[in-house]
């Protein structure tokens, strides 16, 4: 975000007196202008832009779904328990039991994967992160976005209303913005919220190094580290609120 103006005086020497009353009535009319531009803004915005809404069951765990590829699968952490996926368990944890379901199929693309999930009923959230797969093996836009809309409407359809996360890819922007644009725009239909992972991924420190002995193999320079789970997790708690 760029920096604000400064808007404080630079002169405290006044040249003429203003009438008192005319300045109360010109603050007024600033500030229902403003207003009404922040609603009209406001009124533009996606539902994407917002924060993902969970109502914690009191009578049973919490049931959560994640869907994904290597990343959700957690490799090039030092352990499977340093991926994403089971940090975020384990915080979701703290506030009461979970019922975790995940599917996760590395190097496999949004089709393969879909075709490979049970949704369950009766879910409280889902986490959907796919299409990194799409970007590398160059999946049709039309193709992509066809299997990322059934995949969202089996889930709907399962859990009629479950708040739904739909996680970026993981890549640059140049090579991923048209597959970003789709799940925004297929995971709005379903009232979900999109959370882009760009800015994580262009910090190099929560990639590789390559070479290291890591669940899921040898590391490389492109899979998130440690680091960079810990912060996707972060990440994806922030726009996730519990009540």
């Amino acid at each position: 975000m760029p920096p604000r103006p400064d808007l404080s005086r630079t002169g405290a020497t006044r040249t003429r007196r203003f009438p008192f009353r005319l300045l109360v009535i010109g603050l007024a009319a600033l500030v229902l202008t403003s207003l009404g531009i922040f609603a009209a803004v406001n009124s533009d915005l996606s539902e994407t832009d917002g924060d993902v809404q969970v109502t914690r069951p009191a009578d049973r765990p919490l049931r959560v779904l994640f869907v994904g590829d290597s990343i959700s699968y957690g490799l090039n952490a030092e352990l499977q328990d340093l991926g994403f996926r089971p940090l975020m368990v384990d915080a979701l944890a703290e506030g009461g039991p979970v019922q975790e379901f995940h599917k996760n199929r590395a190097g496999a693309t949004t089709g393969t994967v879909s075709s490979l999930v049970d949704v369950p009923e009766n879910l409280d959230l889902a986490v959907v992160e796919l299409g990194t797969n799409d970007v590398l093996d160059q999946t049709a836009p039309d193709e992509f976005a066809l299997s990322y809309r059934s995949l969202l409407d089996r889930v709907h359809t399962e859990s009629p209303g479950v708040p739904l996360v739909c996680v970026g890819t993981w890549g640059s922007a140049d090579e991923t913005d048209a597959y970003n644009d789709i799940i925004d725009h297929e995971c709005a239909r379903e009232g979900g919220a999109f959370v882009s992972l760009y800015d994580l991924y262009l910090i190099e420190a929560n990639r590789g190094p390559a070479g290291r002995d890591v669940f899921g193999g040898t590391s490389d320079r492109f899979h998130p580290n440690d680091a960079g789970y810990r912060a996707i997790a972060e990440h994806l708690l922030g726009r996730i609120s519990i009540r």
